[in-house]
């Protein structure tokens, strides 16, 4: 037999076409018997099937997308993107799906990479940044059937989105709490007020710090980018700051911050004096002279959870999550 056919399968099998079909489509209401039965005879024929066949048999094209923001140029050297991207490939390719990344270019005479991917159904399913998720790209997702998942809490009020993210307000309530056991009293947290209103997981670490802050009777103090070196330097020489406390610890809510902090050494002497604590482990962090707190986030399993919700919509489950939280752990 040259080439083995799903037909050739099934008779070899004693099944009909339909169940080899279900089988290569990863359906699970197939017997393990019947499934195994078919699976061997395509392994001892080395059956490899026509990916082009196939999606015009289901009317699907076996792609997820994953759509991603070209201007932010901060998210490539970010070791984030990178963690969360391995998750979902580890999923996508169990799956026996492709993965098609794209980046949201602007319009030049025509329609954007975006809305000809969803318009033209070129994916079965789209995973987005939550900084993608504007009302124009919702209502062409939804106009389409587009399936799609969220990678971030997204701030739109709308029905029909699902999302993953970190829990943010644990992350930073169990990093404050860290803080505390050490003998910290004065905790100031290093976040702009603009990143709170234009970044849900800077408002939800906001929250989860003052949270902290208030049930051990302490006031929470959050300093703004813009002011930041000019509040902190005030401090020295005794000076009183932060309701006449000088800063014990300092959690700054990016690396981006935290690294600014750290330019002080050389300069300011009161760094030493301080613990500064982040979020998220930084292959850098092993190599500081200045120790750094930190809450291990599972950046993989982020991505796995958004892939699997994906894969739910994509094949009609009953019931898919509306949202998903990932939690953090402390690291000692």
């Amino acid at each position: 037999m040259s080439k083995l056919t799903i037909q050739n399968i099934a008779d070899l099998a004693g099944v009909n076409k339909a169940t080899v079909s279900r089988v290569l489509n990863g359906n699970k209401n197939i017997s393990e018997k019947t499934r195994l039965k078919i699976e061997k005879i395509m392994k001892e024929h080395n059956y490899v099937p026509n990916s082009i066949a196939r999606g015009l048999a289901f009317n699907k094209t076996f792609t997820v997308g994953f759509c991603f923001d070209y201007t932010d140029k901060k998210a490539f050297a970010n070791p984030f993107f990178y963690k969360v991207l391995q998750g979902i490939e580890d999923v996508i390719y169990d799956n026996e799906y492709l993965l098609l990344m794209m980046s949201d270019h602007d319009k030049k005479g025509g329609k954007s990479t975006f809305e000809r991917i969803v318009v033209e159904h070129r994916v079965d399913g789209l995973l987005l940044p939550d900084t993608l998720l504007n009302q124009a790209n919702y209502e062409l997702l939804i106009e389409h059937e587009m399936p799609f998942v969220i990678i971030g809490e997204h701030s739109l009020q709308q029905e029909g989105i699902r999302w993953v993210d970190v829990d943010n307000v644990q992350a930073a309530g169990i990093l404050t709490e860290r803080l505390l056991a050490l003998g910290h009293r004065s905790i100031v947290m290093y976040a702009g007020a603009a990143d709170g209103r234009r970044d849900k997981f800077i408002a939800d670490r906001m929250e989860g710090y003052r949270a902290v802050m208030g049930q051990h009777g302490l006031e929470a103090h959050i300093v703004e980018q813009a002011d930041s070196l000019a509040t902190l330097r005030a401090f020295e020489g005794g000076e009183a700051g932060n309701n006449g406390h000088n800063p014990e610890a300092v959690i700054c809510c990016t690396h981006e911050l935290l690294f600014e902090m750290l330019d002080w050494e050389h300069g300011n002497p009161m760094l030493k004096e301080i613990s500064l604590a982040t979020f998220d482990d930084y292959p850098m962090f092993r190599h500081l002279k200045h120790p750094v707190h930190y809450v291990e986030i599972d950046l993989e399993m982020m991505g796995k959870q958004a892939a699997g919700l994906l894969f739910s919509l994509i094949n009609k489950e009953a019931n898919p999550a509306q949202s998903i939280r990932i939690p953090t752990s402390i690291v000692n």
